[in-house]
Order: structure tokens, then C-alpha cells, then sequence
């Protein structure tokens, strides 16, 4: 294939010669011999005017095509007869090609076959008594085509290169909602907004191939509606005229847009949803999504709020979210919005919220004041479109669209936003199902935690069963307020169990500071251990700084109260069996020699008292002020060595 054939789209019925500065022919196309004077001769390395001689004497003419002094130029009706005596006639247009930067110019020579035009020519002129037949034959023709024109289902336009309409079939006039005296002489732009496009059309040369072929254009009816329609344009050249007529015949394609994006509305609907955790994150890209995908400028988004009085009545719409496309200008418009609230049936938004249903509104909604902002929509919108987000026949919130152009009533659209505002809906309930089940389960996880240490609590909702574990250093406590069973006689069971509540939550409080781990109550004992469920090292000393704050606090008790309450308190070091056993109403306990000495320690101390093994005085750092009690006599461990711990030295 050559060079040329390469680069440009040369219609099969026309060839071509390139030829150089000196007018030598460097290439040509397989069948541009047959016009060369005489035929058939290699070109290559010839001058032009050797093969055509009717270019002898204008060399300096195409010495100046090629310095770009002058303009681009044909030959038409060159003749020639062919080997078995044939006429043969052509046409020649010779145009400059710009090479590149290091490549000199060159010229390029288009010849294209006239044989057939010119003999019809010939005998047209030759057989002049039947030129009146012909000119009624063509009257005729005209009618026929005008008349397949008007009945075309495509839309046609035929304009001047300049874009003049001269045609207007009636399937455009029906469209475009003008009558064919209106738009005859008027140019093409007063319906194809495109100006891209229009350029594209008027630069088409009729030689070459259509290079506009079912093009998506954006036009307006006289209504100012907005359609779209798939045009091809083709530049046509006549006999009769000296320019080009420009024919675009195109197919209304707007439902199918329509289409296209309501599915885009729809599929931007799901994406977003998909992607979001709450709907306060979601709002935004709803509005930005929607509008986009439909092309609409601006969205908003309204929920209920509740008035200054009880009950349905005072509920109002207040705008929580907006999107506005950045090429429209609103003065002040955030300020009117946040200000800005509807009771039901009162403007755009309470409108729909009362309905329950899409709703719809053309060019005149701006003549409803009850249903725009006075301040911000008057006079900027065409068309608005509004949906109600809801689920289960419950409204949650209204979601607006306004736009620029002119919409007429769209069934489908009005459809695809009532599912969206199923969706979304949909969505906002899943949500708040979800936030509800959260709730409650760290709810139950607090309950847990307030049962069982965090480790144990985890490893019984991996596992659950019996659990167990050894700890080799612990230190046990256990506290008893003494004389509660004459104090339980003289006071009623509320007011009992209100006066113990004050004073085991304060021990909790104690358990938390000192980082603690409290094991049960039973009536009016409290236990509470260190070095469970994380061994540490300081067990003991932790133990005895809570001892002492149990002291402190039992006395702020009685002063708040008018109350004599005193406490025992009994400790001892050593090693334990933690966990959890059984299947119901399962609770985390210590078992071993340990926590039997340490309630000993309790039982066998004194009000007021804090009493101690050796264990846990020698594992106590000097800060901490002993006193010796001596020997006691323990139930079940026999004669053993106590201490008092009197506070912090």
C-alpha cells in the first residue's frame, strides 16, 4: 500500500499523484496511468507536464501552490480517448500537503473520473429537444422526493455551507415544535446547540467520505426543551450550485438517554450505599450522584424534625444536606436553606411529604410560591422532581432536584426515583437495625465485663466450657461489715439494700482505681483479688492500698449517712484456681487454700481492723505501718502468727 493511502481516506474512484518541488513525480496510485497522455508509461521521476500537457506553461503557478502563494486549483473536462478509441474525461485538483518538519511540501494531484458526467453533458446539450421533457421529469422528481422527504421518519435537515436551513422535513417540524416558515433562512444553531459539531459539519469537502456518522447532539425544541438526537452529516455537491449543501439526517434518541441514565441514577444509588456505613456519609454522594447521572443541578435533602410542641402536629422538614453543580450561582443560598423549614404540604418538600408519592413539576411550578424559596429557586428552574425516602409505609426524609432546562413529564423517571427512595430507605432502616444490634451487643459486652475479667469473657465466647487456671501469686481479700444482721433488723429491705448499694459501689470504684479484679458479694461480704486475671508484681501492696481506702470510705459513709457501720477486712498471699464452671448463671470464682485463709483472716479479725498473714507482711514494702497482733487460733489451720496493717508510714 503507498505512502498516501497510509495517511489519507481517498475514495475508491478518485486517484492520485504526489509530485515534488521540481515537479517530479514520486508517487502515484495503481490506476492513474489510464490518464496519462500517453497511457500506461511509468511516471516515477517524470515531470508532471510530460504525462498531463495540459499543465504546460503553469509551472510557475504550481511553484506558487507550493510557496503558498497561491491557492489550490482544478482542471475539469479534460479529455482523452482510450486504445479502442473511447472518450475518456477527468477532472484534476491539485492541492498543497504539508509535510513534516524536516520534509519539504509537496503537491498532491486528485483525478477523478468525469466520463460519465461529461457524455450525459454532451448529449444534454446535443439532444435540446428534449430538454423540455426533462426539465417536467425533474419537477416531477422534485415533488417525489419532497414528498418521501415529509414522510421520512428520520429527522432531515438540509443547510448552505454557511448553515442557512433550506429543508425542514415535517418529522423535525413535529420534534422541534416549529413551523417550516420559522426555521427556513433561520441558521442551524437555533436547534443544534453543538457548536463543535456545526464546525465539524460546514468544513466537510463533498470528495471525501461522510466523516459525520451518527453523532449524539444536544438541541432544543421551541419550548425550550432538551433533546438529544444521533445525527449524520454529509456535504453533497450539485451541478446546479457552486457550494455544497450540508445534509443532516439524525434519529431522536432522547428516550433512550433518558433511559441510560436512570439506570446510571440507579447504579450510582446502589454503588454509593454499597460504600457507605451511615447515611449521614452517604447523603452527600446521593445527591452529587444523582444529579450528575441525570444531569440535573441541584439537590437537597430533608428530614423530619420535631416543633416546640408534643406530638405529630409539630413536625417540620428541615434541609440537612445540599449539592449544587459548581457553574450555578446561587447568592446566599446555603444561609436560606439551613433557615429554611416546611410544616407538612407546605412547599416542595412538605408537598411530597405528604403525599408520600414522586412528584412532578414543569415550567409553571415557579408560579406555586407555596412550593419554592422565595429568596433562592424563584426564576432560576424549569423543572423540579422530588421523591420520599421511606420504608414500611414510614417516611424518613424527601430528597429534591431542580433543573435549568425545560422537562416535559418523565413516567419512568418519577418511577426510578420512587424505588431509589425505597433503597435509601431500605438502607436507613438496615442501618439503624444494625446501630440497634450494636448497641445491644456491647450492652451485653459491658454486662460480661461486669461478670467475668475481659481475657476469661473472650475466651468463653470463642469456646465455651469450663475454664481454669492456675496463679501462682495472688493476693485475696475479703471484707465484711460487722453487725449486719442487727442493722438489717432495724432498717426495711429498701432502704437496706439502697444503704449496701452506696457502699459496694464505692468499694467498685476502689476495685477500679487500684486496678482490681472484684470476684462476688454475698450478702454483706465483698471479695476482691490482685494479680488476677494479669499476674502482677505488686499484688500485695495493691491489696493493702485498697484496704486502707475501704477505711477511709466506710468512715465518709457513716459521716454522709448518720450511720456507725464498721468493716472487717481479712488478706493472704498465695496461689489460686481461677475460672468458670457450669452452664447457667455462671460466675468467675477462686478456689484453694488461699481464699480459705483469707476469709479466716476476715472472720477472725477485728472491726475497724485489717488483718494480714505473713505472707502477705512480708511480700508488703516498708511504706506500709504493721503491727504484730500475735498468735490466734484459726478454724481449720490451727495456731498462726497475724498482723494488723495500720496505714502508710
Amino acid at each position: 500500500m503507498s505512502t498516501l493511502s497510509h495517511q489519507l481516506i481517498v475514495p475508491s474512484h478518485i486517484e492520485y499523484l504526489l509530485v515534488n518541488q521540481d515537479l517530479l513525480i514520486f508517487e502515484a496510485s495503481s490506476g492513474v496511468q489510464r490518464f496519462v497522455d500517453p497511457p500506461y508509461e511509468p511516471l516515477e521521476g517524470k515531470q508532471i507536464s510530460d504525462s498531463f500537457p495540459e499543465l504546460i506553461g503553469m509551472e510557475d503557478f504550481l511553484i506558487g501552490i507550493l510557496e503558498g502563494q497561491q491557492d489550490n486549483f482544478d482542471l475539469k473536462g479534460i479529455g482523452r480517448f482510450t486504445e479502442d478509441g473511447s472518450a475518456l474525461y477527468f477532472d484534476i485538483y491539485v492541492t498543497l500537503r504539508q509535510q513534516e518538519a524536516n520534509q519539504d511540501n509537496c503537491l498532491v494531484f486528485f483525478i477523478e473520473d468525469v466520463t460519465e458526467r461529461m457524455v450525459l453533458e454532451q448529449k444534454l446539450v446535443q439532444a435540446s429537444n428534449e430538454n423540455s421533457l426533462l426539465a417536467d421529469n425533474l419537477v416531477v422528481s422534485q415533488k417525489y422526493i419532497y414528498q418521501i422527504i415529509q414522510s421520512m421518519a428520520a429527522i432531515l435537515l438540509v443547510t448552505t455551507p454557511s448553515g442557512k436551513i433550506t429543508t425542514v422535513n415535517q418529522r423535525a417540524l413535529d420534534l422541534f415544535k416549529y413551523r417550516e416558515t420559522e426555521l427556513i433562512g433561520q441558521s442551524i444553531s437555533i436547534l443544534i446547540s453543538d457548536h463543535n459539531f456545526l464546525e465539524q459539519a460546514t468544513q466537510q469537502h463533498p470528495l471525501f467520505n461522510q466523516l459525520l456518522n451518527n453523532i449524539p447532539v444536544i438541541c432544543y425544541a421551541k419550548t425550550g426543551e432538551r433533546l438529544v438526537i444521533a445525527f449524520s452529516c454529509s456535504a453533497i455537491q450539485t451541478e446546479l450550485e457552486e457550494l455544497p449543501s450540508l445534509i443532516y439526517v439524525g434519529r431522536d434518541i432522547t428516550e433512550r438517554q433518558r433511559t441510560q441514565r436512570r439506570l446510571e441514577a440507579q447504579y450510582a444509588t446502589t454503588h454509593i450505599l454499597s460504600e457507605s456505613v451511615t447515611f449521614s456519609q452517604a447523603a452527600p454522594k446521593l445527591l452529587q450522584g444523582i444529579c450528575k447521572s441525570l444531569q440535573w443541578d441541584l439537590g437537597e435533602l430533608w428530614i423530619p424534625i420535631n416543633g416546640n410542641q408534643e406530638g405529630p402536629a409539630s413536625e417540620r422538614l428541615r434541609c440537612a444536606e445540599t449539592w449544587v453543580r459548581p457553574s450555578v450561582c446561587i447568592p446566599d443560598f446555603i444561609q436560606d436553606y439551613w433557615q429554611t423549614t416546611f410544616a407538612p404540604g407546605m412547599g416542595l418538600p412538605g408537598r411530597i411529604w405528604i403525599t408520600g408519592s414522586p412528584q412532578w413539576f414543569g415550567d409553571n411550578f415557579n408560579t406555586h410560591q407555596s412550593l419554592m424559596l422565595k429568596s433562592v429557586h424563584r426564576g432560576k428552574w424549569h423543572t423540579a422532581i422530588g421523591f420520599p425516602i421511606q420504608s414500611d409505609g414510614k417516611i424518613l426524609g424527601v430528597m429534591t432536584f431542580f433543573n435549568r432546562e425545560m422537562q416535559h413529564l418523565d413516567e419512568d423517571l418519577l418511577q426510578a426515583m420512587a424505588n431509589i427512595g425505597s433503597q435509601i430507605g431500605q438502607f436507613i432502616k438496615r442501618k439503624q437495625a444494625e446501630e440497634a444490634l450494636r448497641h445491644q451487643q456491647e450492652q451485653t459486652e459491658r454486662l460480661l465485663l461486669n461478670i467475668l475479667p475481659e481475657p476469661t469473657a473472650r475466651r468463653l465466647k470463642q469456646k465455651p466450657g469450663t475454664i481454669a487456671e492456675d496463679f501462682a501469686e495472688v493476693t485475696v481479700m475479703f471484707a465484711d461489715i460487722v453487725g449486719f444482721t442487727e442493722i438489717a433488723a432495724s432498717l426495711s429491705p429498701i432502704e437496706l439494700v439502697e444503704l449496701l448499694n452506696q457502699i459496694f459501689s464505692a468499694f467498685d470504684r476502689l476495685t477500679e482505681k487500684h486496678g482490681l479484679e472484684k470476684i462476688k458479694t454475698v450478702g454483706d461480704a465483698y471479695m476482691v483479688v490482685s494479680g488476677i486475671p494479669t499476674p502482677q508484681v505488686d499484688h500485695a501492696e495493691a491489696i493493702a492500698k485498697m484496704a486502707l481506702d475501704m477505711l477511709e470510705s466506710i468512715a465518709q459513709f457513716n459521716t454522709n449517712n448518720n450511720q456507725n457501720f464498721s468493716i472487717r477486712i481479712g488478706i493472704h498471699s498465695g496461689p489460686v484456681v481461677a475460672g468458670v464452671i457450669g452452664i447457667k448463671k455462671f460466675i468467675y470464682d477462686l478456689w484453694g487454700d488461699t481464699v480459705n485463709t483469707a476469709s479466716r483472716m476476715e472472720s477472725h479479725g477485728i472491726a475497724g481492723k485489717i488483718q494480714l498473714t505473713p505472707a502477705t507482711y512480708k511480700r508488703l514494702p516498708e511504706q506500709f505501718l504493721c503491727e504484730k497482733r500475735g498468735t490466734i487460733s484459726v478454724k481449720g489451720k490451727g495456731e498462726m502468727t497475724t498482723y494488723f496493717l495500720l496505714g502508710r508510714c
